[in-house]
This record gives structure tokens, C-alpha cells and sequence, in this order.
């Protein structure tokens, strides 16, 4: 009996290696295969557009735009910066009056001292109920207010940091008793000030803006590209654009899905990699050009299967087929750009996926 266990464990283990191992082939007939309506082609070498130029607008990503306004109403007292000048983030640009300020610098002072008060008697009640001399109903009581009071603690130094003070100040605000005469605007990133709006002596509120400040090390293009060309461009493509005696170069990160009806043109953005010259705003002309060292092959999108998060195809053997894992470029048109993962000489399914994808994963254990 117990030959026969030890039998029937190494089979199990002989069988479960061998599906681990060869879970991504298939042993299958070419008659089962014509039965399955399987149908096999080769991939196409993706024929690039030829280098071509679309007008291009130089923009700064929404991530690295900044509106400075003040979170309270007030007068602007002083302005420490213009437009063009180059800010450190947390530099102070800008010196608001606000008697709504010192309103709030008093309510955190008071916040701070009732919170004080109330974990002081928190912590006198909890020896005294220990000792039995006050109820659970007075002790849950002090908890519940210490943290009515913590509350409002926090709520009040957030709105302070909001506001301009920075953490040291809100400590030396608490020690000090001393009230800050004037709300604090900083720069929220090192960059550029892009655009002022007010003035000295100016009443201000929480819609209006001071500056605009922006962070220039990382731009985009965005390039209207004719639809057609748009067929053509993966992700990465080289885009380059003249700036005086030197090209700056850029990688496309994006094509849009959308074509404009006026001129049937498509939103291409690429990411500027480098200290550019470039100003935002600015209108430009941008080059498309190959990247010769990499080659693309394409294939219907229903050649195409996907199993948890990987794409895969099938690929011809010996024996029948292999599922084969690939990177998938792009999706244009009922094409799939593949980067990596097959050659164009191998014959690739490319009808009948759906019935050999339920061997597969019957075979492989399931999604």
C-alpha cells in the first residue's frame, strides 16, 4: 500500500511539473487545428511614416502649473517678486493684510490651550476611575472632548500652513503668544513666475490669483498630426524641433483618440527631455522621424489574447502551438503594433484565438 502511495505521488508530481513546464504549449494536429477554423499568417513589418513636420505648441503640464492666492481676505501690502524672475519653492513672494489672519492665529492659540486643559483632565480622570472614584461615563466624557479638541487643533494649524506659516512659526506663535501682522504667500515650487496679477494696496479674496508660478524643467509639445500620419506613430517616436543652431529633441508619450472635425488632424504629446530653450506658448514646427533602430511588427487585433495582465499570441511549432508573450506598442485601426516577442518570420494565429485560448487556459489552469 504503501509502494503504491509513494507511486501515485510521483505521478502527480511528474504530471504537475510537466503542466508548470510546458503550460504555454499546445500538442494539436494540423487536422484539429482546420477543425478549430485556425488560420495562420506572418507579421508585417510596420512601415513607418516617412520623416514628416506638424505644427506644434509648446506647453507646461498641468502637474507643474501653480496658482498662488491667498486662503483668506486681505489687503497686499507688498510683492516680492514679477514676472520672470526665477522663485525657490517655499520662498515668500508675497505680504497680505488680513484681519481675518490674526483672527485665525488667535483661535489656534486658544484651540491649543483648550486641548491642553481637556488631555490634562483626561489623564486625571483616568487615575481617579483606576481608583474608583470617578464613573466610566465621566472618563468616556474627558476622552470624547480631548478629541473634540484635537480636532480643532489640527483643522486650525492646517489652515495657519494654508495660510503661510510654516511649522516653526506655528511653534514660536504657541510659545510666544505674538501674533504674525501679515499673511505670508510662498512659492509652492522652485521655478518661474509666470504672470502677476495684482498690485500693492490691492484687495484680494480667495478667487483671485497673485501669480502663476510654474516648474519649466519638464515641458510638452503638443502637435497636431493629420490622421493618417497619426496611424503610424508609436509611443516614443523621436520628435524634433529647431531652436536656433540646435535640435531639441522630444519622445511622444501620447496620441490622442480624437479627431478634429475641422481638419482631421490628431493631438500628439511628446515630453521635451531636456533643458530646451523652449518657452511655453511658444509655436513651433516638430520633425517625426524614425527610430531605425527599432523595428515593429503588425498584426490583426484578433491575433491578440490576454491572460491576467499580459498580452499573448500564438505562434506555430512543431507539434502545434506555443502561447507567446508580446508587447503590444499600440492598437490603431484593427492593427497591433509588437514591439518584442515574436519575428516576422514565424507564422503567427491570427483566426481562430478564441478556441485555442480555452485550451489553453483549461489546460493552464484558468485565468
Amino acid at each position: 500500500m504503501r509502494i503504491r502511495t509513494a507511486a501515485l505521488v510521483l505521478m502527480c508530481m511528474h504530471f504537475s511539473i510537466a503542466s508548470v513546464v510546458y503550460a504555454d504549449e499546445l500538442i494539436i494536429t494540423a487536422a484539429q487545428l482546420d477543425n478549430l477554423g485556425v488560420k495562420f499568417g506572418a507579421p508585417k513589418v510596420a512601415d513607418l511614416a516617412n520623416d514628416f513636420q506638424a505644427p506644434a505648441r509648446v506647453r507646461i503640464p498641468p502637474t507643474n502649473d501653480y496658482a498662488v492666492v491667498p486662503i483668506l481676505p486681505g489687503t497686499i501690502k507688498k510683492l516680492g517678486v514679477s514676472a520672470g524672475d526665477s522663485v525657490s519653492k517655499g520662498e515668500s513672494i508675497a505680504w497680505v493684510g488680513s484681519p481675518d489672519f490674526l483672527t485665525m492665529q488667535g483661535e489656534y492659540i486658544e484651540a491649543f490651550h483648550l486641548l491642553g486643559i481637556a488631555e490634562t483632565r483626561y489623564a486625571n480622570d483616568k487615575i481617579l476611575n483606576n481608583e474608583g472614584i470617578v464613573s466610566s461615563r465621566q472618563l468616556a466624557e474627558s476622552e470624547h472632548e480631548v478629541e473634540d479638541h484635537r480636532v480643532a487643533e489640527q483643522r486650525l494649524r492646517h489652515s495657519l500652513k494654508l495660510a503661510g506659516i510654516e511649522a516653526a512659526e506655528i511653534k514660536a506663535l504657541r510659545d510666544s503668544l505674538l501674533l504674525q501682522p501679515e499673511m505670508i504667500l510662498r512659492a509652492p515650487v522652485q521655478g518661474f513666475v509666470l504672470e502677476e496679477f495684482s498690485t500693492a494696496g490691492q484687495r484680494i479674496d480667495p478667487s483671485q490669483a497673485v501669480y502663476r508660478i510654474a516648474d519649466l524643467s519638464t515641458l510638452w509639445l503638443v502637435i497636431d498630426v493629420p490622421f493618417m500620419k497619426s496611424l503610424d506613430l508609436v509611443p516614443g517616436a523621436t520628435v524634433l524641433v529647431k531652436q536656433r543652431e540646435r535640435s531639441v529633441s522630444a519622445k511622444v508619450s501620447n496620441i490622442g483618440r480624437h479627431v478634429d472635425e475641422d481638419n482631421q488632424t490628431i493631438v500628439v504629446r511628446a515630453v521635451i527631455e531636456s533643458d530646451s530653450g523652449l518657452a511655453p506658448g511658444q509655436f513651433v514646427t516638430a520633425m517625426f522621424t524614425k527610430n531605425r533602430t527599432d523595428k515593429y511588427l503588425l498584426l490583426p487585433a484578433g491575433s491578440v489574447v490576454r491572460k491576467d495582465t499580459q498580452d499573448y499570441v500564438f505562434v506555430q511549432i512543431k507539434d502545434g502551438v506555443e502561447a507567446r508573450a508580446i508587447e503590444v506598442i499600440r492598437q490603431a485601426q484593427g492593427q497591433i503594433f509588437i514591439g518584442t516577442g515574436i519575428d516576422a518570420n514565424e507564422s503567427i494565429v491570427i483566426r481562430g484565438t478564441a478556441a485555442l485560448k480555452a485550451r489553453w487556459l483549461g489546460m493552464g489552469g484558468g485565468e
